[in-house]
């Protein structure tokens, strides 16, 4: 019994026909017939019943393909466990996300991943703002999804990944749901608003959509944000993909702000030119790069995060 043997066995106990096996190995259909018979003779067992027009898999076939699919994966683990040790293959990997990067595409992304290099660990954090860049700049992270906000292109590289609007809301019962649009500078300043601190702890730091001069709750993370809001004790902006739900409800209410200076955030996948990458850090940076729809504008030009803005005056944090 071989490994290509079952491989193959498996290959057309899955896609249901030798030929769509062959396709799948890159292998002739011939070649994959004499595989499964060659396993056949050696086991003394018929896997397939070939009376109708495609294979099916006779009673001992299906537990054999049980059994067998277990030694495939725990081969391609092993491997992939050499691979690594030998330095072929980096054994950990170390994503580093913004805080309101969208998961969905980024877990898609990583489960394929993690089929194709079972061995290797895959690291992943979020940070806020400058937090993710500072993580790269340290080296403390392999790739991370970011705003360009601080980058060094001597020593960075980036690729567009995706682009979040950020709306400004309040609980349907709050004062502010009431005040009309826009919202009048002076009345938002009369109620908390919730902002996230920058996690960076060096000079990269910076403030994004803080109104100057008003009551302000600091947290840490969104949870702790969206849920300060949903209870009624003050107002922020949150990524559109956290709200869209509650919006919807009628529960949250999206609040005209002209104060901010970001509609749009955008986020780009960012890694290190000065550094190699390795098999699975290359993998993940191809797996990313192609690019997402933007959002279209709510009702107005959007305006953007993508250059530097100038630093204000305050604790670092994001409406």
């Amino acid at each position: 019994m071989t490994y290509e043997q079952l491989q193959a066995f498996l290959a057309v106990a899955s896609r249901g026909t030798f030929s769509a096996a062959s396709l799948q190995l890159h292998k002739s259909q011939p070649a994959i017939s004499k595989l499964v018979r060659n396993l056949e003779d050696e086991l003394g067992l018929l896997l397939f019943d070939r009376s109708a027009y495609r294979p099916a898999l006779t009673e001992a076939g299906q537990l054999f393909s049980e059994r067998a699919a277990a030694v495939i994966e725990g081969t391609e683990s092993l491997r992939s466990f050499a691979l690594a040790l030998s330095g072929q293959i980096e054994p950990v990997l170390r994503l580093v996300l913004e805080a309101i990067t969208p998961l969905g595409r980024i877990m898609t992304v990583l489960r394929a991943i993690q089929q194709r290099y079972p061995a290797v660990r895959i690291e992943l954090r979020t940070e806020r703002m400058a937090g993710v860049l500072e993580s790269l700049r340290e080296r403390s992270a392999d790739l991370v999804v970011t705003t360009k906000q601080g980058l060094d292109a001597r020593t960075m590289e980036a690729q567009r990944f995706s682009a979040v609007r950020i709306l400004p809301v309040v609980r349907h019962d709050h004062p502010l749901a009431r005040a009309g649009a826009p919202v009048p500078a002076a009345l938002l300043r009369q109620h908390a608003q919730v902002v996230l601190r920058d996690s960076a702890r060096g000079d990269l730091a910076h403030n994004v959509n803080i109104l100057e001069g008003g009551l302000r709750w600091s947290v840490t993370d969104l949870a702790a944000k969206l849920e300060i809001i949903q209870a009624g004790m003050g107002w922020g902006g949150m990524p559109e993909h956290m709200v869209a739900a509650a919006l919807t409800r009628g529960g949250l209410v999206a609040l005209d702000v002209r104060e901010f200076d970001v509609d749009i955030i955008e986020l780009f996948i960012l890694r290190r030119r000065d550094r190699p990458a390795g098999t699975v850090a290359q993998a993940l940076w191809a797996s990313l790069a192609p690019p997402t729809a933007r959002p279209e504008p709510a009702a107005r030009t959007p305006r953007t995060l993508a250059k530097p803005a100038p630093r204000r005056q305050g604790k670092p944090g994001r409406k």
